[in-house]
């Protein structure tokens, strides 16, 4: 099994999902690359992960705006990603559309953003999170299952127990 990580919009690559995996299966088997979210066009950037996945056995995890590509691989290769705190309609967060971001970016991100339900996703929500404070009712529109924990938008209490829950429905192995 190989995890593709992908962080935030103002992450990092060893972001707190990274360092929860690691402590679950080796470092070498998750590629957690340092994202350019505003630099890159979400296009260009989603054929950039694209060309990243090198095995049917891959599993996409991503944290915030990271979890929006994660659920966009998720769909386009049919295999399960886990996302915490996920980002699903970054043309509305006013974070992103507030920092200088190309307009032409935010209108990619409103055209691709999904409207119905990826059933290979494992989502992670948190209580308190006011980056992406109806975060829950939008991901009820397009995951399930859901598991609703305490903690905020970046800190979620107990990430690697769920973390490491998510990934044993994920692939069946206990870790």
């Amino acid at each position: 099994m190989k995890i593709l990580n992908l962080h935030g919009f103002m992450g990092e690559a060893d972001n707190k999902n990274y360092k929860a995996l690691c402590s679950m299966i080796a470092p070498e088997n998750i590629i957690s690359p340092q994202l350019k979210y505003m630099d890159t066009s979400p296009e260009e950037l989603l054929k950039q992960l694209t060309d990243m996945v090198c095995s049917d056995d891959l599993i996409f995890v991503g944290q915030s705006l990271g979890g929006w590509y994660a659920d966009k691989l998720s769909r386009k290769f049919r295999r399960p990603c886990i996302l915490t705190n996920p980002c699903n309609y970054p043309h509305k967060l006013e974070l992103i559309t507030s920092s200088g971001i190309p307009a032409d970016f935010v209108e990619q991100y409103e055209k691709m953003s999904s409207a119905d339900m990826n059933l290979l996703a494992y989502v992670i929500c948190s209580t308190e999170d006011t980056i992406l404070p109806d975060n829950y009712h939008d991901c009820t529109e397009l995951f399930s299952p859901i598991k609703l924990v305490h903690g905020s938008h970046s800190t979620i209490e107990n990430l690697h127990e769920h973390l490491a829950e998510m990934l044993e429905k994920v692939t069946h192995i206990a870790l």
